[in-house]
């Protein structure tokens, strides 16, 4: 899993409606969905399941898990994790029109997942969130690449900032979230008018 994976988690022996909030190493709050540092309950069966986010900038190598319960720190709930270098990520252009984007959309490369590992992508706003594409499957050197052009009419087709991700072992390991911005086409110049034709014609005055 990587800093901003997804991953599941599974703790019983509780009691029925323990408060229950989870920290990696004891010290660094663990987002459980939706958010940071929030309380979760034990069911009735002194049982949670539910899903958190490794927190970003989380250093590589072997991390443990811990669930406090009413502020008594509980060791060994949890399996120790070991956590990998994020992968990286970047697109092209960054930014661009939207009659460019329509047609040509952007290209994302995403660097450092396993070699061989299966990598699905995504595209958001700040509106919604979808698939952005089929899997691909990363390089020898743990590459993927991703050309996106938008659906005709989809949320994704207009004006506006978009991000787009990568992710493999269904979302533990995710690449850095990245961005790109599609602006307005340049308007057309005006019209500039040509140089006045003279009229050879005699000229008449009255009054």
């Amino acid at each position: 899993m990587s800093p901003e994976g997804r991953i599941t988690l599974t703790v019983t022996g509780f009691l029925p409606d323990d408060d229950l909030s989870f920290t990696v190493d004891g010290s660094i709050p663990l987002t459980t969905i939706p958010s940071t540092g929030s309380v979760e309950k034990a069911d009735a069966n002194g049982k949670y399941e539910g899903s958190a986010v490794i927190p970003d900038g989380l250093t590589p190598g072997d991390h443990i898990i811990t669930v406090m319960h009413d502020g008594d720190i509980s060791y060994g709930s949890l399996a120790p994790i070991t956590v990998v270098a994020q992968p990286t990520s970047s697109v092209t252009p960054a930014t661009l029109p939207v009659s460019t984007y329509q047609k040509s959309g952007v290209t994302a490369t995403f660097s450092g997942f396993a070699p061989g590992a299966t990598v699905s992508f995504s595209i958001g706003n700040l509106g919604s969130g979808d698939t952005a594409g089929p899997d691909a499957v990363a390089d020898a050197s743990g590459t993927v690449t991703l050309r996106y052009v938008p659906e005709a009419g989809s949320n994704y087709a207009g004006e506006g900032e978009y991000f787009l991700g990568a992710f493999s072992d269904g979302g533990a390991v995710r690449a850095a979230q990245l961005t790109f911005a599609v602006t307005a086409d340049a308007a057309a110049p005006a019209p500039v008018a040509g140089p006045a034709t003279p009229v050879k014609r005699a000229a008449t005055f009255t009054g």
